[in-house]
């Protein structure tokens, strides 16, 4: 699995992802049980992509296609079959019909992210889009400041919903203080280290619970606006 999230702020919009590929294997038991063994294999695989005319594409899900890592398919996915013609409301039914092709199809979902000139102004569009059923869907509302994130997402999900004390039966004895974020002041900046933070406790929180360490490693942060994108941090290759 992974953890991404997109923010979308007036200044512009935030994408970041970890870095962990994992493998999830099985194990035949003497007693005949099969055990699901959830393996970190790397901590250096990319999951947000820059394409052209300043368009972001992160990933989530199944991480490879017949045993190979998704990344060098979306890469090829971006040489391929994206041109300087494709507007950013154009890729996602791209990366769907691309994928749809693979035997399966992958369980995989994406956001994609970029600007649209209509009405002579550049609008921001946030998309999901999710292989398997075959959906795609505009996450950001036109106007509106907010965020979107996937994968292993119940613990921020956790952290930004209200909660409380229960008591028998599963009813609510007492409502926890409840500050909800408010997205609609985040700046540029806020939104950058948002999202540095989200997946930071994601990986955090993971790390002490006894669960799959499906989400890890390097912390990638891409940021698009409307007349330029650029990386705020990116792992590099090295000897």
């Amino acid at each position: 699995m992974s953890f991404i999230i997109t923010l979308y702020v007036r200044e512009g919009i935030v994408m970041a992802s970890d870095s962990r590929l994992t493998l999830n294997t099985t194990r035949q038991q003497e007693d005949q049980q099969i055990v699901q063994v959830a393996v970190g294999q790397s901590d250096s695989n990319y999951k947000t992509f820059l394409a052209l005319n300043r368009i972001g594409i992160s990933t989530y899900g199944a991480a490879d296609i017949q045993g190979v890592p998704i990344a060098g398919y979306i890469e090829s996915f971006i040489s391929e079959q994206l041109s300087e013609g494709d507007e950013v409301d154009s890729v996602p039914q791209k990366l769907l019909d691309y994928f749809n092709k693979f035997p399966g199809p992958p369980n995989t979902q994406f956001h994609v992210a970029g600007y649209k000139k209509e009405n002579n102004q550049q609008e921001q569009h946030v998309w999901h889009v999710a292989v398997l059923p075959g959906t795609v869907e505009r996450k950001n509302p036109p106007g509106q400041q907010g965020a979107t994130w996937g994968g292993e997402a119940d613990i921020l999900a956790r952290l930004v919903q209200p909660v409380g004390l229960l008591g028998d039966k599963g009813k609510l004895k007492k409502p926890f203080p409840y500050f909800q974020i408010p997205w609609h002041f985040f700046t540029l900046q806020d939104a950058i280290d948002y999202a540095v933070y989200a997946v930071k406790v994601t990986i955090d929180t993971i790390r002490f619970q006894p669960r799959p360490k499906a989400v890890g490693g390097p912390i990638d942060v891409l940021v698009i606006k409307p007349n330029e994108a650029s990386w705020v941090q990116r792992k590099k290759l090295h000897s």
